[in-house]
């Protein structure tokens, strides 16, 4: 019987989108005749995940979500009674891309017999002493493939601290809906007016929804008829409250909150904004995209490889107030061209996206089972 051990390190929420791809493709395997283990860190949130393993038949193994010294001496111990020798593979999600290489991980390698690794950011900043970018080559020379969310991952580990990743792929991660066949219909514009929105954590340091706010607050966009839904939960929630009501945009940018109904908040708009400054793949921009909806975006990460300028979508060449409200004019000037350019949107998302997903991953994953 094949086998495949999942090892989730995500631990800076209790659930992300670098989870979805291991956590379907283990339902997947178990469903289809895999010997399926899992690892990943106790959070009371994701109980309902962790039951939907265990009724399909994973073994799961809780790491303890403790603080401190203490954790890492729980979280060894559990480490040390998995049985990762009887797994014909070991694949390790990180939400980033180095925690494998912090305590109790970063000697796993050396008892793995064989092992992938999948990872989901980078850090142009990231700095990196001699010991751990020694570990850090170990660790992905000794992967059978080292998945990423973008190829900028491996780019800037290599450009950055010289480090040499031979075995490379992208994998995409799933969307949160079943994907349409074909491209849906497209919303009129009533009264002229049209409705953006922007899915991501509010956190102006990575998604500059602060910057977006400014560029849209002139007098040319209060004259002109839309209205920007921010999407999401995050730290500067109040200070971009503050903000909206200071530049008088209460009517134009509202704070929607957090939305478990993606799909039918991207079928209700007209574009989708994700001008920030930190992504890889960012999973709303796919989605939307999946919903033939135009999107408008920095170069960051691997949007530029999904979305071409003025074809099946917008790209900014730099997240300023300047960069955006270029950007977003030359947008609105072809208004009339949204709705042929989110059918562009809906053919690049067929050709790009791995349909039908978890047997693909699944498919994929399965040539490093040993």
């Amino acid at each position: 019987m094949r086998s495949v051990f999942f090892l989730s390190l995500m631990n800076g929420a209790a659930w992300g989108g670098s989870e979805e791809l291991w956590f379907r493709a283990a339902l997947w395997m178990c469903k289809n005749d895999y010997k399926v283990g899992i690892g990943c860190y106790d959070w009371a949130e994701k109980q309902d995940r962790i039951a939907a393993l265990k009724n399909a038949g994973c073994s799961i193994y809780l790491l303890p979500n403790k603080k401190g010294f203490f954790k890492k001496v729980a979280v060894k111990k559990i480490l040390n009674s998995i049985p990762f020798q009887e797994y014909g593979l070991t694949v390790l999600n990180q939400g980033g891309w180095k925690e494998i290489l912090h305590a109790p991980f970063n000697n796993l390698y050396k008892k793995l017999p064989a092992y992938v690794i999948l990872n989901h950011n980078y850090n142009e900043n990231a700095v990196l002493s001699f010991t751990k970018q020694k570990l850090l080559q170990q660790w992905v020379s000794g992967a059978q493939m080292n998945f990423g969310a973008t190829q900028k991952i491996f780019e800037v580990i290599e450009r950055k601290f010289s480090i040499s990743i031979d075995k490379k792929q992208t994998l995409v991660n799933p969307i949160t809906f079943q994907p349409d066949l074909a491209a849906g219909h497209y919303p009129a514009f009533v009264n002229d007016s049209c409705v953006w929105v922007m899915l991501a954590e509010l956190d102006t340091a990575r998604k500059a929804q602060d910057v977006l706010i400014n560029a849209l607050s002139s007098a040319k966009w209060k004259e002109r008829n839309w209205q920007l839904h921010l999407y999401g939960k995050g730290k500067d929630q109040e200070r971009l409250e503050k903000l909206i009501v200071e530049l008088g945009l209460e009517e134009k940018v509202i704070l929607k909150g957090f939305t478990t109904n993606i799909k039918q908040t991207l079928l209700d708009c007209n574009l989708l904004l994700q001008c920030t400054l930190i992504d890889a793949m960012p999973l709303s921009v796919v989605e939307a995209m999946a919903g033939a909806r135009p999107c408008v975006v920095s170069t960051v990460g691997d949007m530029p490889a999904w979305v071409e300028d003025g074809v099946n979508g917008f790209i900014c060449p730099a997240v300023t107030v300047a960069g955006i409200d270029e950007t977003m004019e030359n947008c609105w000037q072809q208004k009339n061209n949204w709705a042929a350019m989110g059918k562009k949107a809906f053919e690049t998302f067929t050709k790009k996206y791995p349909q039908p997903y978890e047997e693909k991953i699944a498919d994929i994953l399965s040539i490093y089972i040993r």
